[in-house]
Parts: structure tokens; sequence; C-alpha cells
């Protein structure tokens, strides 16, 4: 049995493929470490439903959420905590932060305020028609349009301002790259792991924008391509091995 329960959101129309930037968070942040662990796939529907008899709390039911068995079945919910208690209940592993623990979280907050959200949006109709069975996509509607007090369609706006904001936002990104081997430097870590789990979400939803923008970009693309190649180790469905990450 592996050390951890790991819960991940599933899409019904592509099974147990890994997608949503929050949990590939930390799906990559574990392979990164080394420390194996076991997935348990809920759907959009399971989660309000199984997350609170796994948390035992009020807290509002999102994944991920780890359960880490070899320290008496402690439970984490929320990538960036994930981050933080990985770092101490595992300090024999990689570190994610290299002692800049505040430069990663600077980067986190930049990608997920910033980048997340235009990426999400022209991914977000695509996310929703994806969706299986038919019931479950009514309620991704449903609660999304809820929770944004407008329809879907509106939400998603004009993919071309979408894409500018992207290239833009990719820019500082971009010059690091061609400097550097990865965002902080010489060493992967979590800025690493947050850039590449948003790039996932468009890699699975919008793979055409994902090359024209990031791949493909006349300036920075080849700086992207050489840091998406070199952080693929991190993006299997389980940790390599330890020799494959030195």
């Amino acid at each position: 049995m592996a050390p951890i329960r790991f819960y991940d959101l599933e899409l019904g129309s592509i099974p147990k493929q890994f997608w949503s930037p929050n949990t590939c968070k930390t799906r990559f942040a574990l392979n990164f470490k080394g420390i194996p662990y076991d997935t348990e796939w809920l759907s959009f529907q399971e989660v309000p439903k199984v997350v609170p008899t796994i948390t035992k709390s009020k807290a509002f039911p999102t994944v991920p959420i780890i359960v880490d068995i070899a320290h008496d079945n402690h439970v984490v919910q929320d990538s960036w905590e994930i981050a933080q208690y990985l770092e101490k209940a595992y300090p024999d592993t990689p570190s994610l932060f290299h002692g800049q623990i505040g430069v990663h979280l600077f980067f986190h907050e930049y990608c997920t305020r910033k980048l997340l959200p235009k990426i999400f949006k022209l991914c977000v109709l695509t996310i929703r028609d994806r969706i299986t069975p038919e019931s479950a996509q009514q309620w991704f509607t449903k609660t999304r349009e809820k929770a944004f007090r407008m329809p879907l369609e509106k939400f998603a706006g004009d993919p071309k301002d979408h894409m500018k904001g992207i290239t833009e936002l990719l820019i500082p990104i971009g010059r690091v790259l061609k400097q550097h081997p990865y965002i902080t430097g010489h060493q992967a870590g979590w800025a690493d792991i947050v850039l590449a789990a948003y790039l996932q979400l468009f890699v699975m939803h919008r793979p055409e924008l994902f090359d024209a923008l990031v791949i493909n970009d006349p300036k920075y693309g080849s700086a992207f391509s050489a840091w998406w190649k070199r952080v693929e180790i991190y993006r299997g469905n389980q940790p390599p091995s330890a020799a494959a990450r030195l």
C-alpha cells in the first residue's frame, strides 16, 4: 500500500486522465518528491458528497485532498497546504521550495490570479462538453453559472482577449526560461509545478492553443518547449524512478 491516498477529479468522457490544475499541482508535487500514492478518482458530483466524509470538517468540499496513511491517516486539503505539509512530513525527499518559499508563493499567486483565469475561460466550454453523463453536465452548468452569476458562454468571453492576455503574461516567464532551465534557476521546484499544472489544463482541453501560444510562441517558444520537456518526468501518473529524477 502506498503511503498516500490522493483524491483527483475525473471527467466522465476521459476517465482516469489528470487535467484539473489544482489536483495536478499535488500530483506533480508527489511525483517531484518521489512519494508513492494511490489515486481515488471523484466526479464533479461526488466531490461535495465524499469530501466532507474525509475531511470531517465544514470546509468547502474541494480536491485535491491527501490522506497520509504513513502518518496516522493525516488529512490535508488544498494544493498549497499539501505542498507545505509534504515538505515537513517528508524531509528526506527533494525540496519543493529550496529555502525560498516566498519566491515560490509569489509565482504561485501570479499564475493563479493572472494566468490561470484566462486559460480556464478558454477551456471551460470544452470541459462542460466533456462531462458525462448528461445529468452531471447539467449539474456542472447550473452550479458554475450560479457561482459566476452569468451563462457559461458569457463567462467564457472573447477568446482573442484571453489569448492576447496569455501571451503578455508569459513574457516575463519566457525571459527567465531563456536564461535558466527552471523558473527559479538551476533547480526545479514548486514554481515549475504550478506552471506545469496550469498548462496541463491547456494541453488537455485546448492543445491547439497550447501549441500556438506556448510552444510555438515566436519569441519564447523554444525556451518553453525545452522547459516543458525537462518537467515531463514530473507530469506522469506516478513518481519517476529515483535515477530519472537526478
